[in-house]
């Protein structure tokens, strides 16, 4: 008998509030509400990408008894896409269930908004693009007569159509007037597509030569 009465006073009060909280939740008003969540991609296949733009944030409509529901109001709970099933490229309809949320017991997805998701998946490439300068505040009646950029290319990564649609990646502008003594100053590449990634550090050094006009 020892096991079972041993905390026998803890045991009996965690039982009287279990009992407490299943009579308030049973007892409580059930409601309907909405609430936002974020949506996460999971398990995206290594030699595909997301080309399409990618929903962030769906609504979710809910109904069950008031105090779990506001306890939901205040949760990062995500909704989840799982692309674990996909092989190939191509475009995929995904339709949102209470199998894509983890909902406590007593509370029931009505309906998601937007019901379904439609993405787009392209093949994983990579491709080395050249690295061009740009420059601002050239010193009056200086001009450039030559720039060189290193290192001159970088590496891309992403979705295989937006890869090649991208000939080269521009540098944030350098200001002429604050170059070092031996014409340098450190900048940065962009490569203007939100879903195109560099696979090293984008930080390349230009180096300038100015002449007189």
């Amino acid at each position: 008998m020892k096991p079972f009465t041993r905390n026998l006073g803890w045991k009996i009060a965690s039982v009287g509030a279990a009992c407490v909280m299943w009579l308030m939740i049973s007892g409580a008003r059930e409601l309907t509400t909405s609430i936002t969540v974020p949506v996460q991609y999971r398990n995206i296949p290594k030699n595909l990408e997301i080309s399409s733009d990618m929903m962030e944030q769906v609504h979710l409509i809910l109904r069950g008894p008031s105090p779990l529901l506001s306890r939901l109001s205040h949760n990062e709970m995500p909704l989840i896409v799982d692309l674990s099933d996909v092989r190939t490229p191509g475009q995929r309809t995904f339709t949102l269930d209470s199998r894509n949320v983890n909902l406590p017991a007593g509370v029931t997805l009505e309906r998601a908004v937007p019901a379904q998701l439609q993405i787009r998946l392209e093949t994983r490439i990579s491709r080395d693009v050249p690295v061009k300068p740009q420059f601002e505040n050239i010193p009056e009646g200086m001009q450039v007569v030559s720039a060189e950029v290193n290192p001159a290319k970088l590496t891309v990564v992403g979705p295989q159509s937006r890869v090649r649609h991208i000939q080269e990646v521009l540098t944030d502008a350098v200001d002429l007037r604050i170059l070092d003594a031996k014409g340098n100053a450190a900048s940065s590449a962009y490569s203007g597509d939100a879903q195109v990634n560099f696979t090293t550090s984008p930080a390349v050094t230009v180096h300038v030569k100015l002449a007189p006009k």
